[in-house]
């Protein structure tokens, strides 16, 4: 498969270079450190996959995705980034990239995750699935009443629903409704997940 790499500091174009020449398969075909450069190089080689940075010095990479879409190109589309904030990736994702790997990621990961990829398959960095996660269900959380967070804080230091009515001085079947809308709200299963959720939040 044929590759470009689009980075804006030489180190890491050089570094990615070095990791898929030792593996077969790959054909690096060009590189490129600006929107400019790497929409002239896309157009001249037509790659089967982008390697791209979101940031790239003064510029942004998602110019490009947004670019490629326009000239129906059907290149695969893998951004590596340095950057660990979810609205980079959700941004990412909307613009339909294959792939998203951090570059703290090691060789064997990313070669892993480029061959997944050019075989019509998404790779999203784990790390980066977990901030995103983390942080849906934090938003997630803003939705409960004052008396579900009460409820919720009350799992978090292992009350029963009986504990949890006196302290409340509410009925136990109350509880129980409140639980529910909780672990609904949430997407938990089980109590056991919002009462964990409750001592990390």
């Amino acid at each position: 498969m044929t590759v470009i790499a689009i980075d804006g500091f030489p180190l890491s174009r050089q570094g990615l270079m070095a990791i898929l020449g030792l593996e077969e398969g790959f054909e690096f075909v060009g590189q490129a450190s600006s929107v400019k450069e790497a929409l002239d190089l896309i157009r001249r080689s037509d790659p089967d996959i982008i390697i791209l940075d979101l940031k790239l010095k003064d510029e942004c990479g998602l110019e490009i995705l947004l670019e490629i879409k326009r000239l129906g190109s059907r290149c695969k589309c893998v951004v590596l980034t340095a950057s660990f904030d979810p609205e980079d990736f959700r941004r990412a994702s909307e613009l339909g990239i294959d792939g998203y790997i951090l570059k703290d990621a090691m060789p064997e990961e990313i070669i892993s995750a480029l061959r997944l990829v050019s075989k019509g398959r998404k790779y999203y960095d784990p790390a980066i699935m977990d901030l995103v996660v983390n942080q849906s269900k934090m938003n997630d959380s803003n939705m409960l009443t004052p008396r579900e967070r009460e409820v919720l804080r009350a799992l978090g230091v292992g009350l029963t629903n009986k504990d949890i009515a006196q302290q409340l001085f509410i009925s136990e079947s109350t509880v129980k409704k409140h639980v529910s809308q909780v672990l609904a709200k949430l997407g938990f299963s089980r109590r056991t997940q919002a009462a964990l959720y409750a001592k990390t939040h």
